[in-house]
């Protein structure tokens, strides 16, 4: 059970590291129902948008993907994935993090090429998650 919240001159005050690892374990256990393999959260951006890159038009386009991204380690092939908890219909995005990953930082987008050879573009609400996720997908 989680201790009481504070009471601050008769305020109450959230306790907010409580409510960061309840939110991380219920976001864990969602993603564990998608996919049994997924065995820890390693980094999350509250709010993206997916974009795809039409190279015959040379225009990017809104794909009908938006919400929160999560990039997972997975106890069996392959070991990292990033999933995008899609909002926008009950389709969600999984791309596989292989070795041969390309991806281009340009804040605060995160463009990327897919196993698919796709070009695709993250927008990030936040620009620091943005960085932070490229820095993740660096190592």
């Amino acid at each position: 059970m989680p201790p009481p919240p504070q009471l601050n001159g008769g305020k109450v005050t959230p306790n907010l590291a409580m409510d960061a690892a309840a939110t991380r374990l219920l976001n864990l256990t969602v993603l564990q129902r998608l996919d049994p393999a997924v065995e820890d959260i390693l980094i999350t951006a509250a709010h993206v948008t997916l974009y795809d890159f039409n190279i015959d038009l040379n225009q990017w386009s809104r794909k009908d993907v938006e919400g929160s991204l999560f990039v997972v380690k997975r106890n069996s092939q392959p070991r990292f994935q990033f999933i995008v908890m899609n909002r926008r219909n009950t389709d969600n995005l999984v791309e596989d993090l292989l070795s041969d990953f390309e991806y281009e930082l340009q804040p605060p987008y995160l463009l990327y090429r897919n196993a698919s050879q796709e070009v695709n573009g993250i927008w990030f609400y936040n620009q620091h998650d943005c960085e932070a996720v490229a820095s993740l997908f660096g190592r």
